[in-house]
């Protein structure tokens, strides 16, 4: 390994937490997305969603794209063995403004399936989330971190962890304040603390 890439694997390691500002807005923004399954409508939740990581993290907010498409996958055996549930990819700065792409796109760029890789049924909200939330921690990684090749080391998923948690701490305050929210669709009659911690908590 490179000096420069081991010197950010070793930082990405180091580095164990991905503190957010209010996590309840956050929370809010999760219990959202995690009702709707079309890819239009998630599109436009989840960008919400990032907007509001970003903020309070410190980012620039990446660009999402959420094809309705099966998820890319291989076969070995006639079982599936490998499939492409989200990517991360940085656009080449503009020479004009080195901050953003050319055209003004952001540098970051998310891509979330919306379909299963072999039945195309429409990916549970859940596993939406799950990957929407592993792939902005690559973008944090990226612009705040400074780790352009960001690794999938112990510290990235202790990052993840930690993102979660907070967001799961949001709901219980949002609770506490009274703050309404509809019910999730997959999930039974439970306070939203205990329902949207059911399914963080599995991702």
């Amino acid at each position: 390994m490179a000096r420069t890439r081991r010197a950010d694997y070793q930082r990405s390691n180091r580095i164990r937490t991905l503190p957010l500002s209010d996590p309840e807005q956050a929370a809010i923004a999760a219990h959202r997305l995690l009702q709707t399954r079309d890819a239009i409508g998630r599109r436009a939740l989840a960008s919400g969603l990032l907007a509001v990581l970003s903020t309070q993290t410190g980012v620039r907010v990446p660009d999402l794209v959420v094809p309705d498409e099966h998820q890319p996958h291989r076969r070995s055996g006639g079982r599936i063995v490998y499939s492409l549930q989200g990517d991360y990819r940085r656009r080449a700065p503009s020479a004009d403004d080195p901050t953003v792409a050319r055209g003004g796109r952001p540098l970051g760029r998310i891509r979330v399936l919306n379909r299963t890789p072999a039945r195309g049924d429409v990916v549970r909200p859940s596993a939406f989330l799950n990957t929407l939330l592993h792939e902005f921690c690559h973008h944090y990684d990226a612009e705040r971190l400074g780790i352009l090749h960001s690794f999938h080391t112990s510290g990235f998923y202790a990052r993840i962890r930690h993102l979660r948690d907070q967001i799961e701490a949001g709901a219980g305050d949002g609770l506490e304040d009274g703050v309404a929210a509809p019910a999730l669709l997959e999930e039974g009659p439970l306070p939203l603390l205990e329902r949207l911690w059911s399914i963080i908590r599995g991702l």
